[in-house]
C-alpha cells in the first residue's frame, strides 16, 4: 500500500525486522489501508495516525515487495526457497497510444502507474533461476477479462468463465500440477 504522506510503497508487518519497527494496529485497519482503491474509497487513517491508500499505483503486483521483504528475514533466499506462487488478477489488453492529447496521455500513465505484468516478466527475468528450476510459478487469466472493470461485481460469471478456460488449457494444467508436485513435496518434509 502507499503511504499517503510520503507517496512511498509501505509494508504493514505483525513483526520486528531489523530494517524497520513492528506498527501496532489492527487487521481490519491493515485490510482496509490496504484496499482502499483511491478512485472508489478515501485514504484509511490507521491508529498510528498514518494514512494510506492501495498499493495499485506502483505496487499493483507486490512480488519485487514480498521477494525483497522475504530476503532482509531470509539473507540466503534465493537457494533456499522451494516455491513462490504469484496470482495475478487478468491480463490487460494492449493499447497502442494513438492520441497526444490530455485524457489519453493520462491513461497511458495510469495504465503504466498500474501495471502488473511487466513487473511480473522484470522478476521472472531476474529470477531466471526459480523459473528454471520448478521453483516460481506465476498464474494469470490470459484472456476473458481485459474488459472486466475494478467495480464490476456483476462480472462474477465472466471472471469464473475465463478464469475455468484458463484453468483448462493445457499448458496452465501442466504448470498447475508441477506448482502442486512442489508444494505437497515440502509439505512432506
Amino acid at each position: 500500500m502507499i503511504s499517503k504522506d510520503t507517496g512511498e510503497t509501505v509494508r504493514l508487518r505483525s513483526y520486528h525486522t531489523s530494517r524497520a519497527g513492528r506498527r501496532q494496529i489492527m487487521i481490519w485497519e491493515a485490510a482496509c489501508a490496504t484496499s482502499a482503491a483511491t478512485t472508489f474509497f478515501d485514504p484509511v487513517r490507521i491508529s498510528t495516525g498514518e494514512s494510506f491508500v492501495d498499493g495499485a499505483i506502483g505496487a499493483n503486483n507486490p512480488v519485487g515487495q514480498v521477494w525483497t521483504e522475504a530476503l532482509d528475514l531470509w539473507p540466503s533466499l534465493q537457494r533456499n526457497i522451494k516455491c513462490l506462487v504469484s496470482i495475478g488478477t487478468g491480463v490487460p489488453s494492449q493499447t497502442p497510444f494513438v492520441k497526444d492529447d490530455i485524457a489519453s496521455i493520462g491513461k497511458m500513465l495510469i495504465r503504466i502507474a498500474t501495471e502488473t505484468e511487466a513487473t511480473a516478466e522484470s522478476f521472472r527475468r531476474d529470477k531466471q533461476d526459480l523459473d528454471a528450476e520448478g521453483r516460481y510459478y506465476r498464474f494469470n487469466v490470459s484472456r476473458g477479462l481485459e474488459n472486466v472493470a475494478l467495480e464490476n461485481a456483476e462480472a462474477r460469471p465472466t471472471i469464473l468463465a475465463a478464469t475455468r478456460h484458463y484453468i483448462e488449457t493445457q499448458t496452465v494444467y501442466k504448470e498447475f500440477q508441477a506448482c502442486a508436485k512442489v508444494l505437497r513435496h515440502e509439505a512432506d518434509c
